[in-house]
């Protein structure tokens, strides 16, 4: 009896869900930062690494690339990284300083946040959808082949969405006492203290947190109390003044905060064909639910909520929202729509459930049912397909290179690692220094401190480089040489 009883236990199958959902996220852990999006990735683990190097001052972020833009190459040489606040750093820290650094602990402290997020989105779907059908939303997101992959990244992301969940649950459950596992004051009290908590620490991640604090604005007009407005104004003012204190204090190092406007509409390409072939057909379709996984997601769209309460629906409209509002950014990096597939996969349940109960006035339930079994396993299969390679080493050669610079350069070097500006290979060579040679090298020695110069590539460049330079590294694959010792006048020889 016992045995029938822990397999009634919900709480049974989100741990056994979480266990899997862990599982899955093991693959390739130890897997180097140079996979999709390295440069993402190396410019966030650069500022958990450089707190071990330099001191952990979570005011002053720092990473390893010097430069900045095109049009001002040279513009950030304190390296300050004021992007988000560093919270997904704070949480690495612990284990670079008791274990050593490691991109594994990186991508673990990823998989941490987002087995949370995985709890989080079963409390919040079994509120609005019931035990069974948050259950199997929960099961698909944990193992959605895009999710498990940006899971396990070393991005803010994963960190994001776990207090962007969190806030949800526990505004929602401070909204509506009735629906808290305690029915007291004081457990009301609980959730708004959690609440107020997780809201202001997703605003210090991530200014669009407030696309899930939206759906909350519909909960409270859910509600119809009047006077409750009041009290959820005074809540969220307070909750955000930590981001508006963080936005103030990183203006007074604007050379340390990235360019972030052509984000919006950079290139001119939001609601046209390209914007709706990008997100629908590439990423939402192929990527992330698979081809057959968005005929589910439409379905689910389309089936009317038996409890006449549209929160879910008003969550999608908000990530439709952020998709309009960010659109360059999200047609670019495809990274921008994990924070999209934990309502994706809501809706993705809902259409298989809806299969597989039978739709009034559509095709037979014996159809139906046979169209759920047959779409869901091969949603996974199409959206693995395109995953796959994203685990994929891109150019394994700057690995090697940045061993090899790391062991026989000094601890103090500035690197020139040129890589069309993608700070991977300068993060593979633990140096601070430049991911493109914007500036003449003889410029970069004489104002800037470069000291040495590290290349994969035998262009032009490395190749006056090796004339004029004394060589510390020449194979095949790459070329190391110290630009403090020249072995050739560089008159009559001009860089190219």
């Amino acid at each position: 009896m016992k045995i029938f009883k822990i397999f009634a236990n919900q709480y049974f199958w989100v741990l056994l869900i979480i266990l899997i959902g862990l599982l899955v996220r093991l693959y390739k852990i130890d897997s180097p930062i140079a996979d999709w999006h390295s440069w993402r990735q190396a410019d966030t683990a650069a500022v958990t690494r450089n707190f071990i190097k330099e001191g952990l001052n979570l005011f002053f972020p720092k990473y390893d690339d010097m430069s900045g833009s095109a049009e001002m190459p040279i513009v950030n040489p304190a390296r300050f990284r004021f992007v988000e606040f560093p919270v997904y750093n704070i949480s690495v820290y612990p284990f670079y300083f008791f274990f050593g650094v490691s991109d594994m602990y990186s991508r673990l402290v990823s998989v941490l946040f987002s087995l949370g997020s995985i709890a989080f989105l079963f409390f919040l779907c079994k509120r609005y959808l019931g035990v069974f059908s948050s259950l199997i939303t929960v099961a698909i997101y944990a193992v959605l082949p895009f999710n498990v992959f940006f899971s396990r990244t070393t991005l803010p992301e994963p960190t994001f969405l776990f207090f962007s969940l969190g806030m949800m649950v526990f505004v929602d459950r401070w909204i509506w006492p009735a629906c808290n596992a305690s029915r007291s004051d004081a457990g009301r009290e609980v959730c708004g203290i959690l609440g107020f908590i997780f809201t202001a620490i997703a605003f210090l991640i991530k200014p669009w947190a407030i696309f899930f604090f939206l759906p909350l604005l519909y909960s409270v007009h859910k509600k119809g109390i009047k006077g409750f407005w009041k009290k959820f104004v005074i809540f969220s003012f307070f909750a955000l003044l930590p981001f508006l204190f963080w936005r103030l204090w990183i203006l007074q190092e604007p050379q340390g905060i990235p360019a972030s406007n052509w984000l919006l509409n950079g290139d001119g390409i939001r609601f046209r064909p390209a914007f709706w072939w990008w997100l629908i057909s590439e990423r939402i379709s192929r990527e992330i639910l698979g081809a057959t996984g968005f005929v589910l997601f439409t379905i689910g769209v389309l089936i009317k909520p038996k409890s006449g309460n549209y929160f879910m629906h008003t969550w999608l409209l908000t990530m439709i929202l952020y998709f309009s509002v960010f659109a360059t950014g999200n047609v670019r990096h495809n990274y921008y729509q994990y924070i999209f597939v934990p309502v994706a996969a809501i809706f993705f349940s809902q259409g298989f459930l809806g299969l597989i109960k039978g739709i009034p006035g559509f095709l037979p339930r014996f159809w139906t049912i046979i169209l759920g079994l047959l779409f869901l396993p091969l949603s996974f299969y199409f959206s693995w397909t395109q995953v796959k390679e994203f685990y994929k080493i891109n150019n394994p050669v700057i690995i090697e290179a940045g061993k090899m610079a790391d062991k026989i350069l000094p601890k103090d070097a500035q690197v020139v690692a040129p890589y069309n500006g993608d700070t991977a290979f300068l993060y593979q060579t633990n140096r601070s220094g430049w991911p493109v040679t914007a500036l003449p090298l003889a410029e970069l020695v004489a104002d800037y401190g470069a000291t040495h110069f590290v290349s994969t590539a035998r262009d032009d460049k490395t190749n006056w480089v090796l004339r004029h330079f004394q060589v510390l590294e020449d194979n095949p694959k790459f070329i190391i040489a110290d630009l403090t010792k020249i072995t050739i006048p560089l008159n009559g020889d001009p860089e190219p």
